[in-house]
């Protein structure tokens, strides 16, 4: 099955693997093609200050926010590296902005990323892909062979330590939630 086919089905779907930006990186703000401007500027989490700068002096984490407003208003909305370039607090609200574009706006997304926690309570899917062909997909995070192919995140990773050799706590990829079922398990 082909990303497409998967993504027009599951919504929102997660890649495994390394993003390269496609955002023109000279000139002003204000020359990207970014349809109703200062409302998606906004959206990213921007003020209007950003249409007037000049994209070779934005940080980072403003570049990534910039080149997600220019993607907006696509049905098809391809972005990557949130792991790499956002901080905690950025990726949690862009998490709750993509969970609205796809719910409420009928938008379709990929999310392109090496870490696996940036997929939490955000993707239907988690998609390997070589050569531009899907060799793995799962949408369960306790998934051993997803693990072929990338690096197994804590929490994950102590669970299934915690469970090697009965179940002792169930399956959860929410830290609180696994705080209180250490909770109730130990009283």
């Amino acid at each position: 099955m082909e990303l497409k086919e998967l993504v027009i089905n599951k919504g929102i779907i997660g890649v495994i693997g390394t993003y390269k930006s496609t955002l023109q990186k000279e000139g002003l703000v204000k020359d990207l093609d970014i349809k109703n401007i200062s409302q998606a500027l906004k959206m990213v989490g921007l003020n209007e200050t950003f249409i007037s700068k000049n994209i070779e002096e934005l940080s980072l984490n403003e570049l990534w926010k910039i080149e997600l407003a220019s993607k907006l208003h696509k049905d098809i909305i391809i972005i990557g590296a949130l792991s790499d370039v956002l901080n905690y607090k950025d990726i949690e609200y862009i998490k709750k902005l993509l969970i609205k574009l796809a719910n409420d706006y009928n938008k379709k997304i990929i999310v392109i990323d090496n870490s696996l926690e940036v997929f939490f309570n955000l993707v239907k899917e988690i998609v390997v892909v070589k050569d531009h062909e899907v060799i793995y997909k799962t949408n369960d995070y306790f998934d051993k062979k997803l693990y072929e192919y990338v690096k197994i995140p804590k929490i994950v990773e102590f669970i299934n330590y915690a469970n090697k050799d009965k179940k002792r706590i169930n399956k959860t990829i929410e830290i609180y939630e696994l705080i209180k079922d250490i909770y109730r398990s130990v009283s």
